[in-house]
């Protein structure tokens, strides 16, 4: 079990996002990677992004989604009553190697507070398109342009609005989560490596907060599923 320390909690709160790092077993990551291939490699098109909504995905991956290790994490960051409402497997390729512009996941979905967890399936670096934030941009809504190409993230915010942000790499092992406010900017490195990096994100919603968002018509509690 980790705990999250009010120390933790104190700097989500300030920068937006907290790191947890072994949650899952190299094995279970493995796992995961072996069945999201099969699964979505080739029907996520050309972004490299597949989203299962919380009752069509498949039982392995609601299994993480869902698992007690999350809830642990999630619960001092949400509350007590936690919703699981979707999640994506999302990969870089030699194919699929662009970077992912910035956004706030909150341009796609609008509503309350969500949180999302970036689960490594396996290490995430700069060379193979680790993820990028920038600590303290969840404190402000900000304006994204309308765009729409082939890498399918149709909401971005250009390099150039960003000014003198602190821009930050978050280097991952196989098995670390990084928790995430939805109004955290992000983007990722493009993948110059020549191999695969998967990664499995879950997004998740306080139950007790009144949420006006229409993309999700089903959710399912945590705690009735541990």
């Amino acid at each position: 079990m980790q705990k999250v320390t009010d120390k933790a909690r104190s700097s989500f709160a300030k920068n937006g996002f907290l790191m947890a790092e072994a949650v899952f077993t190299a094995e279970e990551m493995m796992a995961c990677k072996a069945a999201a291939k099969e699964l979505v490699e080739n029907t996520s098109g050309s972004s490299g992004v597949h989203v299962w909504m919380c009752d069509t995905i498949p039982p392995l991956f609601e299994s993480i989604s869902c698992d007690p290790r999350m809830a642990d994490i999630l619960r001092p960051l949400i509350g007590s009553r936690i919703e699981f409402l979707s999640a994506k497997p999302v990969y870089k390729s030699p194919r699929v190697h662009f970077a992912s512009p910035w956004h706030q996941d909150e341009a796609y979905w609008g509503g309350a507070t969500k949180m999302s967890a970036w689960i490594a399936l396996e290490d995430a670096t700069p060379e193979n398109g680790c993820l990028r934030v920038i600590p303290g941009s969840h404190l402000r809504k900000w304006d994204h342009a309308s765009v729409r190409d082939a890498r399918g993230f149709n909401n971005r915010i250009s390099d150039d609005d960003l000014g003198d942000e602190q821009m930050m790499d978050v280097v991952m092992q196989r098995g670390d989560a990084l928790v995430f406010h939805d109004r955290l900017l992000h983007s990722s490195h493009p993948n110059r490596s020549g191999r695969e990096r998967w990664s499995f994100i879950p997004t998740y919603r306080n139950a007790d907060v009144p949420d006006s968002s229409t993309v999700w018509a089903t959710s399912k509690r945590i705690a009735d599923a541990v």
